[in-house]
């Protein structure tokens, strides 16, 4: 065995041993996934190896440092992160660091994945040729360059395109109007105007100006109520503490309501001591109360109009998924709002709309999420609605109505999310903040 093979050999067991230890250490919520990453990176280093004798020396430096720096970074990424955890960067760093990375390991997935495709084409047609050649000089495989051409342009196409989400889309705020024809509803809701916002992610914004904005377009349609579905940080409660003044600024006529998403919870990254993790958790319900935002930890609250009231409900993240898992109790949440004549459910998991809901609590009008981001990447035009976010999830973006048997209606709405999340950036949908208003079904 040469000392090149062997200094690939090593070079691979080192990747696999940082993805699997460092990365496991910085991201413990992801650590399952991992896996999957350190075999890609193990084709990546194979797939060098083939594809390294097709350059001459003139072009090989140039290419080396673009097929190698993805690569690169994800090494820094995860190995800084023994050092300095990634929660605590400098917030810029934090912020397009990783982004950056994401943007390179998609242009680097689009590459490989031509190339493969590349390969299934070519070679069925050299085992043909080989075969039907029987006895005539050996015939050696190779690779058309034209292969390695199309690759990388659809790797650049691609990530010309994640940049340009980063720059015209991230903060191009989209108001969504959504009237709801509601059965029965009583007169005196009739036009009420609810604002939901989802996902801010306050640790994703450098400053104030992104949320300004949201803020500017959510008091401009002067709502009776804002509710908020969740995911106010990133990782720990420090994030949010920057922008309470900001935070003071929303207002509604009746109030404002929110839930915890699952970033809420601290659970994205390590802690010293559960009690280090209790902190965190109770300065985050004191950051609620501050604001004067009222957190519903599943629990309820009745909005009166004359001698008819309309209740809020807001439960602790559940999903159908084991990853996310059932904190919130829909039982000891609707408890005491029976009465109510109209029922509103925050749950920051659309799953939970066909894993308990419209199953057992049908009398829970409108039911409010948010969680998918819409994948930050959607292609909405026109009939056409896909999102890669519809593999994970049946319900992802926009309003969704489910009709019972006895002609009953029962609607959820998915919000898209006004902050981001890893990738600084959205493509084909915008950030969104929601204008729900009730109109009595006539």
């Amino acid at each position: 065995m040469n000392k090149q093979k062997i200094g690939y050999i090593l070079l691979t067991v080192t990747v696999v041993i940082i993805i699997l230890v460092a990365g496991g250490y910085q991201l413990p919520k992801y650590a399952s996934r991992l896996t999957y990453l350190a075999v890609l990176a193990v084709v990546d280093i194979l797939y060098w190896v083939s594809i390294r004798p097709a350059f001459t020396k003139r072009f090989i430096g140039l290419f080396a440092i673009a097929y190698w720096l993805p690569m690169f970074m994800l090494m820094v990424f995860f190995i800084a992160g023994l050092f300095a955890p990634y929660t605590d960067w400098y917030p810029f760093l934090r912020i397009y660091f990783p982004g950056i990375l994401l943007i390179l390991l998609i242009g680097k997935g689009f590459f490989l994945s031509v190339l493969f495709l590349g390969d299934f084409v070519v070679t069925p047609v050299w085992v043909i040729k080989k075969l039907l050649g029987s006895g005539k000089a050996k015939l050696k495989w190779e690779r058309p360059k034209m292969v390695l051409f199309l690759a990388a342009g659809t790797a650049s196409f691609f990530m010309l395109l994640y940049v340009s989400g980063m720059i015209f889309w991230v903060n191009n705020y989209k108001l969504t109007t959504t009237e709801i024809q509601v059965d029965n509803l009583p007169e005196a809701f009739d036009g009420y105007r609810i604002i939901q916002i989802s996902d801010i992610h306050l640790g994703s914004f450098i400053n104030n100006k992104s949320l300004q904005e949201i803020i500017k377009i959510t008091n401009d349609q002067n709502p009776d109520l804002i509710l908020y579905t969740g995911d106010l940080l990133n990782f720990t409660t420090d994030e949010a503490l920057p922008f309470e003044e900001d935070m003071k600024i929303f207002k509604a006529a009746d109030g404002i309501f929110a839930i915890l998403g699952n970033h809420d919870y601290g659970e994205y990254r390590q802690w010293d001591s559960p009690e280090a993790k209790a902190m965190n958790d109770n300065a985050l319900f004191d950051f609620y109360k501050r604001i004067g935002w009222k957190l519903l930890r599943n629990q309820n609250a009745l909005i009166q109009r004359d001698s008819v009231s309309l209740a809020v409900i807001g439960v602790e993240n559940w999903s159908v998924t084991k990853r996310f898992g059932k904190k919130g109790d829909l039982k000891k949440a609707i408890s005491g709002a029976e009465s109510a004549q109209y029922k509103i459910l925050m749950s920051h998991d659309p799953s939970h709309w066909d894993g308990e809901v419209n199953k057992a609590y049908p009398q829970i009008g409108l039911t409010l999420s948010g969680h998918t981001h819409a994948f930050q990447l959607a292609i909405e035009a026109g009939s056409v609605k896909w999102s890669p976010a519809s593999l994970l999830f049946k319900q992802w973006a926009g309003l969704y109505e489910k009709v019972h048997e006895n002609g009953g209606k029962q609607f959820l709405y998915v919000n898209r999310g006004a902050g981001y999340l890893g990738y600084p950036g959205r493509i084909g949908t915008r950030p969104e903040i929601t204008l729900l208003i009730l109109r009595k079904a006539r």
